[in-house]
């Protein structure tokens, strides 16, 4: 039996079926100083159904694309089974569904390259690295390229094709390393860059680092650069602004508080152009849209798929429902985290401090959603004296309360920062491309450690 009579079948006996089908491949070279390291290609490929009957949701999947049935028929008997437990039952809502295919608008597809180019690509891009200091240069070069099917009892039937490319850099000295990325939703082109600019400002963090001391302690007025508050906005207030974990009972915020400054405005927006975490369906085929989380400083909506969109009354539809995989249902995820822009430049952010740290460059942190409670490391910290940058500092760690930092920003630059960053944001076991578009924030009265 096709899909599309399998669906008509089940959604004869269940309020909605669902139907996915993914293809996909990757490739990864690797460059350790004067030798190619590694090389490795996969291809994946796999169906899942999901059913919605009696008010439950039943999902199962398969690699093999022929046993469409089998899993349909999983999908709808867990669905039943999960109804006989579950005391509150989804209802659903209604919702436009679209019929598209999406080509992707990469201008070389990398897989069109050989791989004695992108070899040598790698190597002459790793010999940059000249800084007498360094230990070990490696550069891996990572492309993947995928075709999502997804269709529904609704008549959706959406097919997109998606390609990804990334270039990223570690040098290691005696007692530092240096990390560097460049990555986004593009084909080959993402590597025609000046790639002597990426290395020379590597080596020149590197220096600072080897050079540098540690932050004292304390309380400062800090002014974050876009890598550090990218991770804010998304670890610290993206999550907990996903509507799951509202009906989880497992976040902070609430719908209609006053979370922080009239000045600042956040968006989920995954229509931006080649950003790392973009795409023009979610994966339950709505269609992508830029959506106001935080307006002039309330909240107004939170991120959902339709299950939390269904089970949580007063959300606004949102396009975030996203799988890692074929054997994962769909979870409400980020996308590209945007703060609409401020008054300040960069520079009068530092002057209006006076007396502070700049602090720069993201290399790990967490966050509790329940409590806010955040805690994040800087590659890098500048003291700043009379609105002046004076010397650098090795790294320093942020943390403190989600709640009372987002009431204490003094201040939001005009400037963005590199769009070619993004990364994978793990929740719940899954793992999706995300990017942010964020300016630099001053704050007052951060926790600063080492």
């Amino acid at each position: 039996m096709n899909t599309e009579k399998l669906i008509k079948e089940y959604a004869k006996i269940s309020e909605s079926a669902e139907f996915w089908e993914i293809k996909s491949k990757t490739e990864s070279f690797t460059q350790q100083n004067k030798s190619l390291k590694a090389c490795s290609k996969s291809q994946t490929q796999g169906i899942s159904a999901r059913i919605l009957a009696n008010g439950c949701f039943g999902f199962a999947s398969s690699n093999d694309c022929s046993k469409k049935e089998q899993v349909f028929k999983t999908a709808y008997n867990l669905a039943k089974n999960a109804s006989r437990l579950k005391k509150e039952k989804t209802t659903i809502k209604e919702l436009k569904h679209y019929q598209a295919k999406i080509k992707p608008k990469a201008k070389k597809d990398p897989f069109k390259i050989s791989d004695q180019e992108k070899i040598k690509y790698l190597k002459d891009f790793n010999a940059l690295f000249a800084l007498k200091e360094i230990k070990n240069s490696e550069t891996t070069l990572s492309f993947s390229k995928s075709e999502k099917t997804y269709m529904n009892s609704d008549s959706a039937n959406i097919c997109q094709e998606s390609i990804y490319a990334q270039l990223h850099n570690e040098i290691v000295s005696q007692t530092e390393s240096v990390r560097s990325i460049r990555r986004a939703k593009k084909g080959y082109e993402l590597l025609k860059f000046n790639c002597a600019d990426f290395a020379k400002e590597s080596e020149e963090k590197m220096k600072r680092l080897m050079s540098s001391k540690l932050a004292k302690p304390g309380k400062y007025n800090v002014v974050i650069d876009p890598d550090i508050s990218g991770t804010f906005f998304h670890e610290a207030v993206g999550h907990a602004l996903e509507a799951d974990f509202i009906r989880e009972k497992s976040t902070c915020i609430s719908m209609n508080e006053k979370a922080s400054i009239p000045e600042l405005t956040l968006y989920d927006n995954p229509l931006l152009k080649d950003y790392w975490g973009s795409y023009e369906y979610d994966d339950e085929g709505i269609k992508a849209k830029k959506s106001t989380l935080i307006k002039n400083g309330e909240v107004i909506n939170f991120i959902n798929d339709k299950s939390s969109y269904f089970d949580v009354p007063g959300l606004k539809k949102t396009a975030n429902a996203r799988m890692q995989s074929i054997h994962d249902a769909p979870i409400p995820r980020m996308s590209n985290t945007q703060v609409k822009p401020g008054n300040y430049s960069k520079q009068e952010l530092i002057e209006k401090a006076k007396n502070g740290l700049l602090v720069k460059g993201f290399s790990g942190g967490a966050v509790d959603t329940m409590t806010g409670i955040f805690s994040f490391k800087a590659d890098e910290a500048f003291l700043i004296k009379n609105g002046k940058i004076i010397k650098s500092f090795k790294g320093a760690s942020l943390s403190g309360d989600l709640k009372q930092i987002l009431k204490n920003i003094t201040g939001i630059s005009k400037e963005f920062g590199n769009p070619y960053k993004g990364g994978m944001c793990g929740k719940k076991g899954q793992s999706v491309p995300v990017s942010e578009k964020v300016p630099y924030i001053s704050v007052r009265d951060m926790n600063v450690g080492n």
